[in-house]
């Protein structure tokens, strides 16, 4: 008999709450105890986040246990926490190991008005799409990516990146997709716009819902010239369609990986 399988039934027959103390990260004074919705949490602390717990948001320096399968079976988490205030009181280094060249320009007016995205800066053009004959630049790219991932190995990843990378070399590439055609071939259910930082929208940014994903990027004279996910957690037919139609690739730049239609 499969004990974990059997487990994980019979924690679906109760609420999804964790019970998460937190702890001042540079005092270790006890915050307080919350019960959150383990929907709100990351699926792991391996990377630097930040958190927002009744109605406050927290940058997480530790977590224990940081593992998904451990915290949803035991339903209980320890964090140590930094306020926005504490957060110069602490050496910590970048929130992610890459960022595109081209930062979002911000507009008052947003394109479409069916939904807004809000995504950060961190989070911008990370899950992107590129043509496949764009395989060297990508690589290059990787081979500076690489030793900042790998550096982070005696490194608490909560604390963030020892350096960062600026992407040049692919940062013009982006696609170029009509799209109309890429609405009509998904389809599209919704059409949205993107805002970065809860502030001002992306210029020519747009956003847009399908059964299975949501995509974002920009969009200029009809075409899309940038076109990015929001996540994904494994390829299927729409990822297929979307990635042969276009010859496209899907780049996951912060964990310096590929995704190509037809692989595992």
């Amino acid at each position: 008999m499969n004990y974990a399988k059997v487990l994980d039934a019979a924690l679906q027959l109760f609420p999804r709450k964790i019970r998460v103390t937190c702890i001042d990260g540079i005092t270790g004074n006890q915050i307080g105890t919350y019960k959150i919705g383990l929907s709100q949490l990351p699926p792991s602390f391996n990377k630097p986040v930040s958190l927002t717990i009744d109605g406050r948001e927290w940058r997480v320096i530790k977590a224990h246990p940081a593992g998904a399968d451990d915290i949803s079976i035991f339903r209980k988490l320890t964090l140590h926490v930094l306020g926005k205030d504490q957060l110069q009181q602490v050496s910590l280094g970048h929130n992610v190991p890459t960022r595109h060249a081209a930062s979002a320009h911000p507009t008052t007016t947003p394109f479409f008005q069916q939904f807004t995205l809000d995504i950060t800066a961190d989070e911008w053009l990370q899950l992107e799409f590129l043509p496949i004959s764009a395989m060297p630049e990508i690589q290059e790219e990787m081979a500076l990516i690489d030793p900042i991932l790998l550096a982070e190995g005696d490194r608490n990843p909560l604390m963030g990146y020892g350096s960062i990378h600026i992407r040049q070399l692919t940062a013009q590439l982006g696609a170029d997709i009509p799209f109309d055609a890429f609405c009509a071939a998904i389809p599209i259910s919704k059409k949205g716009n993107v805002r970065l930082d809860g502030n001002d929208y992306v210029e020519n940014g747009f956003a847009l819902q399908s059964d299975n994903y949501t995509y974002y990027g920009t969009l200029v004279n009809n075409r899309i010239t940038h076109l990015s996910l929001l996540a994904i957690d494994g390829i299927d037919d729409e990822f297929a369609q979307v990635a042969t139609t276009w010859n496209l690739l899907l780049v996951d730049w912060c964990k310096a990986s590929i995704t190509m239609a037809g692989s595992d």
